[in-house]
């Protein structure tokens, strides 16, 4: 069966690009040929412009902020913009560039199913997130696997979701919020609640993306989360830095001039390999990040989460495992759990969280390809 996905698979994080991969090796897992639309849009690549870039007015003059502050960022930002690159272009088994709507519907694809996901691509506040992640240029079967609406849904954009959702086959969606509004708002009728593509695999399919010589020769916290300055969280690192004798590795350049004070003591520049292998090598890993979580759940890591209550995704996944107690409140610092974690249990409950999601998307699948 050969399966199209459009998703944000050209976004330059972690996650968008690993979800990407995620999906399109567990598919392929199971005997179907996979290839990800490559739609990017003209936003899109101006959101994710390489360092040094004259593109428009307001990113010349970001790029001009960034020689001014951080002039020793400039060549490490540009070596993981390259990273992300080359795994966009080596990783993911994309077609043909796509920049606009009408290019996709005027296109001949030849794909027995499209997949729309995962990723915040319905969310309605994404300059980036357009009407082709909908899917309406596409003239067959079509379902959504974990799509999402973003942190806050949008409620004033009802009518707009109500134009674009339709005639999917089937939806899944990645938070309860989401079926909420697509069921209670929407009007549709049956919405499943599934896991994000990266837990459909586990750690030894992501020991296929990772070197066997760690980037980081001796112990250390994997300190990342993509809030910009996140000053609150560089002293909980820190103070937790200096109770178990480790140095401390982020991943942004531009944090050099801002972290000395915070005993923070090395930044990589890091694409989506490399990001894993700092993950799967540290000692401790420690931030903000929803798929910083899945990853050290995956491997089997000690971990904190700053700030997780305040995101629906992460407090999700980590009850969904038994791991809520992992997470570090901005409001009282210094309450944390023990460090060590007994994967035991966790593992059997992730076990039953990805059973279900992959019952439905096969499900999904081989239906409605055997009707065809």
């Amino acid at each position: 069966m050969k399966i199209g996905i459009i998703t944000f698979h050209a976004s330059f994080n972690y996650g968008s690009m690993l979800q990407a991969w995620a999906l399109q090796t567990y598919l392929e897992k199971k005997g179907n040929q996979l290839e990800i639309v490559n739609y990017r849009s003209h936003i899109q690549k101006v959101i994710y412009h390489k360092p040094i870039s004259f593109a428009r007015k307001d990113v010349f003059f970001a790029t001009l902020k960034r020689f001014v502050l951080y002039p020793s960022s400039i060549k490490p930002l540009y070596k993981k913009w390259h990273l992300f690159d080359t795994f966009l272009h080596e990783k993911l088994n994309t077609s043909k560039e796509y920049s606009t709507i009408k290019d996709l519907e005027t296109a001949e694809f030849d794909y027995d199913m499209l997949i729309c996901g995962s990723d915040q691509i319905w969310n309605a506040s994404a300059p980036d997130a357009t009407e082709a992640y909908y899917g309406n240029w596409f003239h067959g079967t079509k379902i959504a696997y974990a799509a999402s609406m973003g942190q806050y849904p949008e409620k004033n954009a009802i009518d707009y979701y109500k134009r674009q959702i339709n005639k999917f086959a089937a939806i899944s969606v990645r938070e309860e919020k989401a079926r909420n509004i697509l069921c209670n708002k929407i009007g549709v009728e049956s919405v499943e609640v599934v896991c994000d593509p990266t837990l459909l695999l586990n750690g030894r399919d992501y020991g296929r993306l990772i070197t066997d010589e760690p980037i980081i020769k001796e112990s250390y916290i994997f300190f990342y989360t993509p809030v910009g300055l996140p000053f609150k969280y560089f002293s909980i690192v820190s103070k937790l830095g200096k109770e178990l004798g480790l140095k401390i590795v982020t991943e942004k350049a531009y944090y050099s001039k801002d972290i000395r004070k915070f005993d923070i003591d090395e930044y990589v520049p890091t694409g989506p390999e490399e990001f894993l292998n700092l993950i799967k090598n540290a000692t401790v890993v420690c931030g903000g990040s929803f798929h910083l979580q899945v990853f050290s759940i995956l491997f089997h890591k000690d971990f904190y989460c700053i700030n997780g209550d305040k995101d629906a995704r992460t407090n999700n996944l980590l009850t969904k495992v038994g791991l809520q107690d992992r997470i570090i409140s901005l409001e009282h610092p210094n309450e944390r759990c023990q460090l060590h974690i007994n994967y035991t249990d966790v593992d059997k409950k992730l076990v039953e969280y990805r059973d279900s999601s992959e019952k439905w998307l096969l499900r999904q699948v081989n239906c409605h390809y055997s009707i065809q």
